[in-house]
């Protein structure tokens, strides 16, 4: 039995190290500790034992939280068609999180990205236009809905071309340094976030706008 007990707790372990969802891999460390516990009692070794159950402790209490997350992760019907349309690919809870880190704004004839710099900030259009131009002449127009300096932040290499508000516009920014937090801090996280900044540059291609300038 006590055999029995290690052998499940190491499988469980090693299952856990598989799974995608953080949930399902912090439940299975609960079961693999439990077992891992158990065993060292029935050892006898009381010190280890009790490390295991604080772990599954601790475990527990992250699942009840990322699952109160979740649940509570209501997107406001304001948002609801932007997030259809647009950021369908993130959970309703990782595009609140990303979502509420960005800073909205508004602006007359805002110059968003220079030629041959380095953009400091990832920026999403709500409303307005934005003009894409190369040696003061224009090249592509922005509608609501686009990303700006997307593809120089992805790349890391500078841009070339201009991209200027036109008129009055709305928008929602990323710094770059937030960005870069997300990429080291939760790689999955950025995964996803690169997938919505790629169904846009499709859309972009898809109506002939998109230009290598960001």
């Amino acid at each position: 039995m006590t055999e029995y007990l290690v052998h499940v707790g190491y499988s469980l372990m090693f299952w856990a190290l598989l799974v995608r969802d953080i949930v399902w891999l912090r439940g299975l460390l609960i079961a693999a500790q439990a077992s891992l516990a158990l065993y060292a009692m029935m050892l006898g070794l009381f010190g280890i034992s009790l490390w295991n159950w604080l772990f599954v402790l601790v475990n527990a209490a992250w699942i009840m939280r990322i699952r109160r997350e979740r649940e509570q992760a209501v997107i406001p019907p304001l948002l609801q068609p932007l997030y259809e349309q647009h950021f369908a690919i993130l959970p309703p809870h990782e595009f609140l999180r990303f979502w509420c880190r960005g800073k909205q704004r508004s602006g007359h004839d805002i110059q968003w990205v220079r030629r041959g710099e380095q953009p400091k900030a990832l920026h999403f259009l709500l409303n307005g236009s934005a003009v894409v131009s190369r040696d003061n002449a224009p090249i592509a127009v922005l509608q609501p809905g686009s990303f700006i300096g997307e593809m120089s932040l992805l790349s890391g290499e500078p841009t070339t071309a201009d991209v200027r508000a036109d008129g009055e516009v709305e928008y929602i920014s990323w710094s770059a340094r937030q960005l870069e937090r997300i990429k080291r801090r939760d790689p999955k996280f950025w995964t996803r976030i690169q997938s919505v900044i790629g169904l846009d540059l499709v859309r972009k291609i898809s109506h002939g706008t998109v230009t290598n300038t960001e």
